[in-house]
């Protein structure tokens, strides 16, 4: 879990643009903000037309398989305020949204400090960068 995680630039800049104006609302979004916030002031950041295809950036569509139950999902990484959990659209800046992001395929992640609930980013099934969607 404590792999080196990778941002595109573009990416990097919308979240801490996004952090300026952002109110937590509850207090167990806290400690993973705060902590994507430092991963990404001190993580690389790349070109967003040459990260690696097994990286998951904002607007990819993921499969995290539940480790404890075996069971796979397939999500879409958004903003906070294109978040919709019923149809499977998860917030960056949700606890598991903060852990996904920059990391690549094969990561383990837990679902939050009071659950023993654990989730390894399967595949990634969509990512803007890679058919040439990504526009800035």
């Amino acid at each position: 879990m404590n792999n080196e995680r990778v941002f595109s630039k573009y990416d990097s800049e919308r979240i801490l643009n996004l952090f300026e104006n952002y109110k937590v609302h509850d207090e167990s979004e806290k400690k993973p903000l705060e902590i994507l916030k430092q991963q990404i002031l001190k993580s690389k950041h790349v070109d967003a037309k040459k990260i690696k295809e097994d990286i998951v950036t904002i607007n990819s569509r993921i499969v995290l398989r539940n480790i404890g139950t075996g069971l796979s999902e397939e999500y879409h990484l958004v903003f906070p305020d294109d978040s919709d959990l019923k149809n499977r659209k998860l917030s960056v800046f949700s606890s598991i949204g903060c852990q996904i992001l920059g990391n690549k395929v094969g990561t383990v992640i837990k679902e939050n400090s009071d659950k023993e609930k654990y989730y390894i980013i399967e595949d990634i099934i969509y990512k803007p960068e890679v058919p040439g969607d990504f526009q800035h």
